[in-house]
Formats: structure tokens, C-alpha cells, sequence
């Protein structure tokens, strides 16, 4: 959860140095009770995910941002430490828009 939530914040500040006059952060959290499970939501309207690499992010050491300000793992363990509770973790994003990260973890 801890790095999904830097994600975003560092995704919400990328895009505010953006000087865009009229962009305020804006960051959602939500959970609900479902069929499948407990699912939480992580919604954020930075910049998005581009497309091309939305297949890689939660890859081991894959990562955006630069040298020194993230070493690619947060997302391939949040991934990983999920579905070995046997849930699920997936993405859904907007270039532009922003991202929404949706983890269920089963009952």
C-alpha cells in the first residue's frame, strides 16, 4: 500500500511542476466489500500510465522516474505480495487523466 501511495504523490507532484494553472492534486482512496473480496482503490489524477509500458510496471526494477529516485521495486513487490494472498492487482490509466491502482484481496 505504502509504495502505491509514494507512486502516486510522486506522480501528483511530477505532473503539479507541470504549470498547468488550473490542476489540483487530487488523490482517492477507497475500500468496499465485494463478491471476490475486500477491493481498494488508489485513484490519483496525475499524468497517467503511456500504454507502451503499461505491460511492464510491475516488473522487477522497471521504473520512470530518474536515477536515483526509485529503484523499480515497489511495484513488483505490492504485485507480488498480493497475489501471494491470492488476490489481485491491476491498473487502470489514462495518459493525461491520471491512474487508478485496484488491488482485491479474497476472503
Amino acid at each position: 500500500m505504502v509504495n502505491i501511495l509514494n507512486n502516486a504523490f510522486y506522480a501528483l507532484g511530477e505532473k503539479s511542476k507541470d504549470g498547468i494553472d488550473e490542476f489540483k492534486p487530487q488523490l482517492d482512496f477507497k475500500t468496499q466489500k465485494t463478491e471476490k473480496g475486500i477491493e481498494i482503490s488508489v485513484k490519483d489524477n496525475g499524468p497517467g500510465i503511456p500504454d507502451s509500458i503499461k505491460d511492464k510496471i510491475f516488473q522487477p526494477f522497471f521504473t520512470t522516474k530518474p536515477t536515483g529516485q526509485g529503484t523499480g521495486l515497489g511495484l513488483s513487490l505490492s504485485y507480488d505480495i498480493v497475489k501471494a494472498h491470492g488476490g489481485e492487482l491491476k491498473v487502470e490509466s489514462k495518459l493525461g487523466e491520471g491512474s487508478n491502482f485496484i488491488m482485491i484481496i479474497p476472503f
